[in-house]
Parts: structure tokens; sequence; C-alpha cells
């Protein structure tokens, strides 16, 4: 199909051109040769007047005008896919899709699991692909490179819709055989004792309890920085550290772990996690199917 003379059919080799900036890699993306590909860039060439890839050294690089082209491609594109995966009402078995989902190990744990576990047996024909939050870009959704981010409620892109499916409190952990802690810890203990803290993703983000303490003036003995929340026990057990966990995971990991939960001394700003999509994508039904179950399952552990 033709739309001013330029065919709809290769808007998908010049996106893979644009994003690449290399005639090889965007011939690998599409799956065609390189004098297939080398041939529909002298095309694009002659039909924008322009020369989009031009040489840099040893690579080539987007030309300004090519640069213009990048957005308003990828957004056309990204919206005939949502246009292409809309449906009537459709019943959970019968969708069959791939989705990639965006989520720190806390969220892996407390709700993708479960999540899975409810596809197995209602959408059987969903796939996923879980990424670490860790590096996460919002770049990546307003890509299209991934569908859903589930993360902090104040982390969310204000260009794109979200939704509130989870709130969490902060508690401690030890392990059972550490006899500096009873059932209790005061403020004074947990500042003097040795913690195991977590620092997220190459840029060492501190997590909300460092930020709760930062904001207090107070400072608490870390002695292990570790970069995951799930694998604090391997880093309690045997020891007198303790370490702030989210409520939920922390209980949860009594159950593969000797380690008990106690109650934070330090008041900590309950955690509000929050589900996002693009915005092309509120219609499609293996969204809406998954956004409807983290829901639920929100609302089921915090009941």
């Amino acid at each position: 199909m033709r739309v001013n003379k330029l065919d709809l059919n290769q808007l998908v080799l010049l996106d893979a051109m644009l994003a690449t900036a290399s005639v090889s890699q965007a011939a690998t993306l599409v799956h065609l040769s390189q004098p297939a590909v080398s041939a529909a860039l002298a095309k694009f060439r002659q039909y924008f007047g322009d020369p989009l890839l031009v040489p840099h050294g040893r690579k080539l690089t987007l030309t300004p005008f090519a640069h213009t082209l990048v957005e308003p491609v990828r957004d056309l594109l990204l919206q005939v896919q949502a246009l292409t995966r809309r449906r009537p009402e459709i019943e959970p078995s019968r969708i069959e899709r791939l989705i990639t989902i965006v989520g720190s190990d806390y969220i892996q744990n407390v709700l993708l699991a479960p999540l899975f576990q409810r596809a197995g047996k209602e959408a059987p024909g969903l796939r996923f692909e879980v990424r670490s939050i860790s590096g996460y870009l919002n770049e990546e959704l307003e890509q299209g490179d991934v569908d859903l981010v589930v993360s902090l409620a104040s982390a969310v892109s204000e260009r794109h819709p979200s939704e509130v499916v989870f709130r969490d409190t902060f508690s401690c952990i030890a392990w059972t055989g550490n006899r500096k802690v009873g059932t209790r810890l005061s403020q004074k203990q947990y500042l003097a004792m040795g913690h195991v803290a977590v620092l997220l993703g190459r840029g060492r983000v501190p997590t909300l309890d460092q930020i709760a303490l930062d904001a207090l003036g107070l400072e608490r003995r870390i002695e292990v920085h570790i970069p995951s929340f799930t694998t604090m026990p391997v880093y309690l057990v045997g020891t007198e550290r303790i370490g702030t966990l989210q409520t939920h995971l922390a209980k949860s990991l009594t159950k593969q772990w000797p380690v008990r939960v106690l109650p934070c001394p330090i008041p900590i700003t309950p955690i509000v996690t929050a589900v996002q999509w693009h915005r092309y994508q509120s219609l499609d039904p293996a969204i809406s199917w998954t956004r409807g179950v983290l829901r639920e399952l929100g609302a089921s552990l915090q009941a």
C-alpha cells in the first residue's frame, strides 16, 4: 500500500535503519539481505531527498532530518501494532501473546509469580518475559520494547496510563538464631546493629528505607550491600545482622529461610506499587487481563 507514493510496507525497514543506524544490523532485524536493505535505503533517500545515514568514521550516523523521523515512524508502527491486537470481548484462554514485564525481584516474588500461576490455568496461551527494573529506561516502554512496568507509583512516566495495584509496609528480618534480637527492636538497637542493605542497579540507587533514614538524619551500620531484595536471607543466616524489607516479601521469605519478621522501629512511608502500560495498549485484551489479575492479587495481599 502506498500513501503519497511511499510504500507503507517498508516502514518497518525504515524504523530498523533509524534505530540501528546500520544497514547490516537493520538487515538482521528484519530478516533481509544487506543488498536488499541497501536498495531500500537508496529508495528512501530519493523519496525524502536526504541521505538519512551518512559516514562518521567507520560507522554510519543519522542526519539531522533522519532524527526527526525516528519518533513519528516508531509511533506510527506502535499504533498499527496496537490496532492489530484489538478484539471484541475474548476469553483469556483464547489469547496467544508474549508479554514483556519489567519489575524488581520484590515484585517478581509477591506479584509476578502468582500472576504466572493464574495464567497457566486461565490463559495458557500467554507467554512472559521478565526484565529487571535495574537499568530500565522509560524509553523502553515508549518504544514498545516492553509491555508492562511494575514499579513505584512515584516513578511512572507521565506520558502513559498507570494504576496503583498494591501497597506495602516495611519490616525487619533477622536469622532465627540471632540472640541479639528479641521480639521487638528499639530504634537504638536498630541503628547500632550491623545491617544488610540493598542498592539497586549500576547507579546504586538507594531504597525507600535508606531514603527515610536520610530524611530523619539517622545513620545505621551497613556491613553488607547487596543488589537484590530476595537474596537478603543469604547474608543474614548465621550472623547477628538485620535487614529491612517490604513486609510481604519478608513474610514470604520465612517459608524458605530460617528468618523471622520484626516490626520496623523507623517510620518509613508505605511503598505504593503501580503498573504502567503504553497508551496505545489500553484496549489490548492480553494487557487488560494481566492488569486485572495484578489488581486482584494486590488486593488479596492487602486483605
